[in-house]
């Protein structure tokens, strides 16, 4: 994980730090670039980490990252923050997720019901009213993760009420498929997201190998 301020990005920062920058992002925004910048800078920290020579995270054609041969990894960023997971990958299918994200409002966070979850899921959240908006931007972060983890399998996108919230304990949230999205990814097939509080934020992660 690391910290970032927008206020102090520079294009410069760029070269300073041997980021590449791709075309796409020479074209965004000052927030994008920077966004962008501290998570490629943290994969690239990352790799030194697990002793993996360092490439450019190249941007797929679907927007993904494109890791190092034999490795799969997820990368997310929200406010000042950016965080990144990186481990070694057995096959093609194989993907983790992580996000991370603020607090929606509470007016925000009830439009998401028939988009993100349903009332059928919402309802099995806690009841503690003071935590909805937290428990439902909790939801949506997890369902990223689960996106992320399970793209390799299923090349495309998919809808996030595809799969189905279930129940919570103390550090994970446990859900269920309810559409064919690949070969090995059938309905009933449960699987598992962790997730824990950073500052004020929500982070939450997940393997495609916890969906089995």
């Amino acid at each position: 994980m690391v910290q970032f301020d927008v206020q102090h990005y520079s294009p410069m920062l760029f070269a300073k730090l041997g980021i590449e920058m791709p075309e796409a992002i020479r074209r965004a925004v000052c927030k994008r670039q920077a966004e962008f910048l501290a998570g490629r800078y943290l994969a690239k920290k990352v790799q030194m980490s697990l002793g993996v020579m360092p490439i450019e995270i190249a941007i797929g054609d679907s927007r993904a990252p494109v890791w190092p041969s034999a490795w799969t990894g997820s990368i997310s960023h929200n406010d000042s923050l950016a965080i990144c997971a990186m481990t070694p990958q057995s096959n093609e299918h194989e993907g983790v997720g992580i996000d991370i994200e603020s607090v929606i409002d509470v007016e925000k966070a009830t439009e998401m019901e028939g988009v993100v979850f349903t009332e059928k899921e919402r309802g099995r959240l806690p009841s503690d009213a003071r935590d909805i908006s937290w428990l439902m931007t909790l939801l949506f972060s997890a369902k990223e993760s689960i996106f992320k983890a399970l793209y390799p399998q299923v090349q495309c996108y998919f809808d996030f009420l595809d799969v189905t919230f279930l129940r919570m304990d103390a550090q994970w949230l446990y859900f269920e498929l309810n559409t064919r999205l690949a070969d090995a990814l059938v309905p009933g097939i449960q699987g598992k997201v962790y997730y824990a509080k950073v500052g004020e934020k929500v982070m939450t992660f997940t393997r495609s190998e916890y969906f089995i």
